[in-house]
């Protein structure tokens, strides 16, 4: 190759030959890294290649958010075989009816089951009258608060529900969850409890989250897959 001049100096390129352009001038990844992509790492001094599945893990990808307004249910569906455990997340939920519990049942092919293959196990401690459970062999929802939500200014229901591999059609569907709110006497309950549906042969979309009776008033629910 020819050369104006002098020719550049055979060396390793360092740190004061680099522009930040080089970075940032590139176009930006929008979405969470795939388990594919790749990082330049140094490893004790020596550069390596790093895949983005090595990194972590448990990454949680957005997948929905249902903004509830005064509806008798929330179905939040999406669940498939992508993600080997789904992350729901209820936010400020608000009961239009005081002194009624959450509820939650599960959604298999658009369709929410009421059958009696809810089976769920509570413990919860209440900051009025100390440590307290319930539980259902079978039941036609999961009840994810133990104990009845008020509905008086600034009372609400937040939350968190984990599905463990939905698609699976051979085995029962294990679900967990873990929550506080305000009870309706005025003082607070938070609740950690987990369940199964009781069938193995059908995989499920989504869930359905409602109360005892009358409507959500207002809550923000959001969906993650998780890696």
């Amino acid at each position: 190759m020819a050369y104006i001049g002098n020719k550049p100096a055979n060396k390793a390129v360092v740190a004061s030959d680099l522009d930040p352009a080089v970075i940032t001038g590139q176009t930006a990844l929008a979405v969470a890294p795939a388990d594919t992509d790749e990082f330049l790492i140094s490893d004790a001094g020596v550069l390596k290649r790093l895949d983005a599945s090595l990194i972590g893990g448990g990454a949680h990808t957005l997948i929905s958010t249902t903004t509830v307004d005064n509806d008798a249910t929330a179905a939040i569906t999406g669940m498939d075989s992508t993600y080997s455990r789904y992350l729901v997340t209820v936010n400020n939920l608000v009961s239009a009816t005081d002194g009624v519990s959450v509820y939650m049942q599960v959604i298999i092919g658009g369709s929410v089951q009421t059958g009696t293959n809810h089976a769920y196990g509570n413990n919860t401690r209440n900051s009025g009258a100390g440590a307290a459970g319930n539980e259902s062999s079978g039941a036609n929802a999961f009840k994810i608060s133990k104990s009845d939500i008020g509905n008086a200014t600034g009372e609400n229901f937040s939350g968190e529900i984990i599905v463990y591999n939905p698609s699976e059609t051979a085995l029962f569907k294990n679900i967990s969850w873990k929550s506080v709110y305000t009870v309706n006497d005025g003082t607070l309950d938070s609740n950690v409890g987990g369940g199964f549906w009781k069938s193995g042969q059908a995989a499920i979309t989504g869930v359905s989250i409602k109360m005892a009776s009358g409507n959500i008033t207002s809550a923000v629910i959001k969906l993650y897959g998780i890696t």
